[in-house]
């Protein structure tokens, strides 16, 4: 309890300090952390053709459901490929997924892309650990803040828009560093999106651990990215949520 409140207070004094940079005349960029402050990889071949894909499937519109995110959303693509076209294949979905990205990378993509020419019902979010492998100042506020950014612009281009905030998946062993810090990101999240409308937060971690907290090799490989197995478990578990915003009916894979 007393390590949620010190957190909770801790978030609420930088994002004020990011509110009186943003609402300042001309607030500098550097006066932001990195993670509301757009950004690219348009020199990275692959993230290149990747947005650009994006972008021109967009551009044709009728998309109904988003998913963003970085490698794990990105992985959909692949360990999760019969399972994403088992779940989304039939509604109009979009995989804004991209390995590596942070938070800041989420806003200058949906920035860049003709977001104009769709109106989606839904968005699933999950974004933030590649900003918290190592530790730097203020870094579990700051993704929080890029999470909030995030959602933000999507209420903003969609205001009717319903979103379902995945938590920052547990990485690596119980006493990881990344882990930790995932977590206290995760114990900001309730007070962030408190007030929101159409706004759902969900913690699907239960999902990846064993009785010693431990990820199973058969969920994620590498203790950091879902499986088959890992992405079956995931689908099942957020679509009932995923099928309400939308307005059609669940599934279950496997059955």
């Amino acid at each position: 309890m007393k390590q949620t409140l010190h957190l909770t207070i801790r978030f609420a004094l930088v994002l004020l300090f990011a509110a009186l940079c943003v609402s300042g005349i001309h607030a500098q960029d550097a006066a932001l952390p990195r993670t509301l402050v757009p950004d690219n990889k348009m020199d990275v071949a692959w993230w290149k053709a990747r947005h650009e894909a994006n972008c021109a499937r967009i551009a044709q519109g009728n998309v109904d459901l988003l998913l963003i995110g970085d490698s794990i959303t990105h992985g959909w693509d692949g360990a999760g490929k019969e399972i994403q076209e088992f779940f989304y294949g039939d509604r109009n979905a979009v995989n804004m997924g991209f390995g590596g990205d942070q938070p800041q990378h989420v806003l200058w993509r949906l920035n860049d892309a003709p977001m104009d020419k769709i109106q989606p019902k839904a968005a699933v979010l999950l974004i933030g650990i590649n900003s918290l492998w190592s530790a730097w100042p203020n870094c579990e506020e700051n993704v929080a803040l890029g999470i909030k950014a995030c959602v933000d612009k999507l209420q903003s281009l969609y205001p009717d828009i319903k979103i379902l905030v995945l938590e920052i998946f547990v990485t690596h062993g119980p006493e990881s560093g990344s882990r930790t810090r995932a977590m206290a990101v995760n114990d900001m999240l309730p007070e962030v999106f408190k007030d929101y409308k159409n706004v759902r937060l969900l913690d699907i971690n239960d999902l990846w651990l064993d009785a010693d907290g431990n990820i199973p090799k058969n969920l994620m490989r590498d203790g950091v990215h879902p499986g088959r197995e890992g992405y079956i478990l995931w689908g099942n578990r957020v679509d009932a949520v995923v099928a309400e915003m939308l307005g059609v009916e669940a599934k279950t894979f496997g059955k």
